[in-house]
C-alpha cells in the first residue's frame, strides 16, 4: 500500500522559518560590525577632543620674545586690548588687526576699548586695520601679505586659546618662511576646567575640533 504524499503546506513554514533565521544571521553579524566601528570611531573622536582640549596652549608665564610684528584675530575685545597692550610695551614695532567689521575705525576702537594714552598712542602710529579678511584663512593671507610689505621674518598672533591650533596650523602652511609666536587669550567666560558640564562650551570647543580637523587633514 502506498504511502500519502507528504502535505507541502506542513513542510513549507518550517523551512521558511530556517531559511529566514539562516538570512538574519548575517545582517545581524552585519549590525552588530556597524554598530561597533560607529561606537569605536565615537571613542576616538571623544578622545581626541578630550585631548583638543587639554592640550590648549596656556598663557605665557615669562615675557614675550620681540617679533617684528603682531597679528590680532577679531572675535573679542580682550584679544584687541591684549594685541594692543603687547605693541605698547615695545615688544613688536607693527600691529595688524585683521577681520575688523565694516565702519570701525581707530576712533571707535579707542572709545571701545577704553584705552590709555600710551595705547592710544600706539593705536594711531603703528596699528593697521584689515577690513577684507572673513575667516582664518583670510587673515592668514592678508598678515602674509602685510608682513611681505614690511619684510618681516617673526609675527605673534593673537587669538583665543581654542583658535590657536588651528590658527597656527594655517598660518604656518601659509607662511613657513615666517616664525610664529603665540598669544593665546583665554576668555573670561571660557571655564576650560569644567568644560564638560556646560552644552554650550561643548559645542564651541567641538565645532572648533572638527574646523581643526578639516584643516589638519586638508591638502
Amino acid at each position: 500500500m502506498s504511502k500519502k504524499p507528504a502535505d507541502m503546506t506542513d513542510i513549507a513554514p518550517d523551512d521558511m522559518a530556517r531559511k529566514t533565521a539562516q538570512n538574519a544571521a548575517p545582517m545581524r553579524r552585519r549590525m552588530r560590525h556597524i554598530s561597533l566601528v560607529v561606537v569605536s570611531i565615537l571613542a576616538v573622536l571623544v578622545a581626541g577632543l578630550q585631548h583638543f582640549v587639554l592640550t590648549l596652549p596656556k598663557p605665557l608665564s615669562t615675557q614675550p620674545e620681540y617679533t617684528d610684528g603682531i597679528v590680532v584675530m577679531t572675535g573679542g575685545q580682550q584679544r584687541l586690548t591684549d594685541g594692543i597692550q603687547l605693541l605698547s610695551d615695545g615688544f613688536a614695532s607693527k600691529l595688524l588687526i585683521s577681520g575688523v567689521g565694516k565702519g570701525v575705525d581707530r576712533d571707535i576702537l579707542v572709545r571701545e576699548l577704553d584705552l590709555n594714552e600710551s595705547q592710544t598712542n600706539s593705536l594711531f602710529c603703528c596699528v593697521e586695520l584689515d577690513h577684507a579678511a572673513q575667516d582664518t584663512r583670510g587673515n592668514a593671507d592678508i598678515a602674509y601679505q602685510w608682513a611681505k610689505t614690511h619684510r618681516m621674518a617673526s609675527l605673534r598672533l593673537v587669538t583665543a586659546n581654542y583658535h590657536m591650533p588651528r590658527a597656527l596650523l594655517v598660518f604656518s602652511r601659509k607662511m613657513p618662511d615666517i616664525t610664529l609666536y603665540q598669544w593665546p587669550v583665554n576668555p573670561d567666560d571660557l571655564k576650560l576646567d569644567r568644560w564638560w558640564h556646560d552644552p554650550a562650551l561643548i559645542r564651541l570647543l567641538a565645532r572648533e575640533y572638527a574646523k581643526f580637523l578639516t584643516v589638519y587633514f586638508s591638502v
